[in-house]
C-alpha cells in the first residue's frame, strides 16, 4: 500500500459537477502532505479545467512521447505551492495492463468504466459512439490498494470502496511524494 488508509479518509475531498480529477488530485497531495489546498473550484482552475468544477481538457492527462502531460505540469505548481515536492507521471493505461500503487506514491485512475456505487457497474455517462460524452462521461478515483479486487477512494462517496473487479481505466496519474518539504524562507 501506498499511502495508509485512515490518511486517505481524512484528505477525501467531494466531487462537484465535473472536478472528480480535481478532488482526487486533492485527495492526493492532501495524503502525501501538501498544507492549505485550495477549495475544489479553485483547484480544478489551476489543474487547468476552463471553468471552475469542470475537468481538466481531454488532452492534459497524456503527452507526446519525450514531453510532459499538462496535467502533471500543473499538478506539481499546485503541490510545490501548498509546500509539497512532488513528480507527477500521466500516461495511457493499457487495457487489461495491472494498475497497482507503489511504495511514496499516490495513483489516481482515469476510468471509463467501473463500480459507479456497491454493486452497481457502468461508464458515468461516457459513450465511445458519442462524442459530446467525451468531456462528462468516465470518472477518476485514487486506487488506494490491490488485493484481488480494488479498494478505491472514490470522491462521489464519502468511505473507501471495495471493487470486487478493477476498472477499466484510459489514463493513470502517478503522483510521488519525494523525500525532502519545502520549507519557504528556512534553510
Amino acid at each position: 500500500m501506498a499511502v495508509d488508509k485512515e490518511i486517505y479518509l481524512r484528505a477525501w475531498v467531494r466531487n462537484q459537477d465535473a472536478a472528480c480529477t480535481s478532488a482526487c488530485v486533492l485527495a492526493a497531495l492532501g495524503a502525501l502532505g501538501a498544507r492549505d489546498l485550495p477549495d475544489l473550484g479553485a483547484a480544478s482552475l489551476a489543474l487547468g479545467a476552463a471553468r471552475a468544477y469542470g475537468a481538466p481538457g481531454l488532452r492534459d492527462y497524456v503527452a507526446w512521447p519525450g514531453r510532459r502531460a499538462q496535467l502533471d505540469l500543473h499538478i506539481e505548481a499546485l503541490a510545490r505551492a501548498h509546500g509539497l515536492e512532488v513528480s507527477s507521471d500521466s500516461a495511457l493505461a493499457l487495457p487489461g495492463w495491472p494498475l497497482r500503487p507503489r511504495p511514496g506514491e499516490a495513483l489516481i485512475v482515469h476510468l471509463a468504466w467501473g463500480q459507479e456505487a456497491p454493486g452497481r457497474y457502468g461508464a458515468w455517462g461516457w459513450n465511445p459512439l458519442r462524442p459530446a460524452t467525451y468531456s462528462t462521461g468516465g470518472h477518476s478515483v485514487v486506487l488506494v490498494e490491490v488485493d484481488g479486487g480494488w479498494t478505491t477512494l472514490d470522491p462521489n462517496l464519502p468511505d473507501l470502496q471495495a471493487w470486487p473487479r478493477p476498472g477499466l481505466a484510459t489514463a493513470r496519474t502517478r503522483i510521488h511524494g519525494l523525500p525532502y518539504p519545502i520549507h519557504r524562507g528556512r534553510v
